[in-house]
């Protein structure tokens, strides 16, 4: 057995559960393997009856545990609580914050204890005890994430965390951030987002939420870009090549920042790098060409900078960080905002 860990000196129940440890032989570095050793956690049923509503009724009502607990505290003795499903590191961490035990507590667990902290908070309904702590967590993830793209599946954790402990602010920042380095579609055989589909946590289908907003996106980046091949140019048939040869040059310039080729699901792309690249496009404008033709209607061409339309619906998309998806929305199906309920301001 593995040693205690005493989280309430005065606690009357002994959790135990199950933790994987090396196997002797796997120690030794002869052979693979684990198994499974119990670690108790002594509490107090009072503060797991207050923090849970669930714990509540197991070890407060008439349940064979709430009967066999009453029987020990009469003789003084604690009473052992198997939770043999329950992640040991999780639910330790979940432990000590409900007991403002929180030394020891990570400032940043790693987003599998976040997931498996989401199911605990999910399966004893205790997600407002968890609250500051996961807002905190969250918000030191996204200083990472700043600084750094980190592993798809660690997006997905910290979301399916944001969601269930129902944070609206980390969620939204998370999303944005899932968003920006996501390659291609949220749905089909090549997401990266495989987590997040019928992930048993999530009520709300996220990954199609998500995968609607970035085909919103999709298609104002395409609009953009094609601006220049949808201008009404007057020359461009005619004998006199400026605007022909200011639009190749555009395109061109697409090629050579691997902006092309493209689908318009863009799925050999990611918008943090569609963003960065239409920002390295060069200024290409129709004065930039030179016409040997008199009297040429190519002088009433519009001079603009090609890129210009690509660069405000790059500005337009990265204006949706602010509202990218509400959680409160999510879970409403749309009618908190409607309602004047939504947490975040969708102004």
């Amino acid at each position: 057995m593995l040693p205690r860990v005493i989280i309430d000196p005065e606690g009357d129940i002994v959790l135990q559960l199950h933790e994987k440890q090396p196997s002797e032989a796997a120690a030794d570095g002869k052979t693979e393997g684990e198994k499974l050793e119990t670690r108790e956690l002594i509490v107090s049923s009072k503060v797991l009856s207050l923090a849970s509503p669930v714990f509540r009724v197991m070890i407060g009502g008439k349940f064979k545990e709430g009967v066999e607990l009453a029987e020990k505290t009469a003789s003084s003795e604690t009473y052992d609580l198997p939770l043999p499903e329950d992640d040991a590191e999780a639910t330790i961490v979940l432990c000590k914050i409900l007991h403002f035990n929180i030394k020891d507590v990570p400032e940043k667990p790693t987003t599998v204890c976040l997931e498996k902290l989401a199911y605990l908070c999910d399966k004893y309904r205790c997600i407002n005890a968890m609250k500051y702590c996961g807002g905190l967590w969250l918000r030191n993830w996204l200083l990472v994430c700043d600084k750094e793209d980190p592993p798809i599946d660690d997006l997905c954790r910290l979301l399916i965390f944001a969601y269930v402990v129902d944070l609206p602010y980390e969620f939204l920042g998370i999303s944005w951030k899932l968003f920006l380095t996501h390659k291609g579609p949220f749905l089909g055989p090549f997401t990266q987002a495989v987590i997040l589909v019928d992930h048993p946590l999530l009520h709300q289908n996220v990954a199609r939420e998500l995968d609607t907003k970035r085909f919103q996106c999709c298609k104002s980046f395409h609009r953009g870009m094609m601006a220049p091949a949808n201008e009404n140019w007057q020359t461009l048939t005619k004998n006199c090549y400026r605007a022909a040869k200011a639009v190749g040059s555009y395109f061109n310039s697409l090629q050579i920042t691997k902006i092309l080729p493209y689908d318009l699901d863009f799925t050999e792309h990611r918008f943090c790098d569609l963003i960065r690249k239409a920002s390295l496009l060069p200024y290409i404008s129709i004065s930039q060409y030179t016409c040997t033709l008199r009297n040429c209607s190519c002088d009433v061409e519009s001079t603009y900078n090609l890129s210009s339309k690509l660069q405000e619906e790059v500005r337009f998309i990265k204006q949706q960080q602010g509202t990218f998806i509400c959680l409160d929305c999510l879970k409403a199906e749309g009618g908190s905002k409607y309602e004047g309920n939504c947490r975040i301001s969708h102004s």
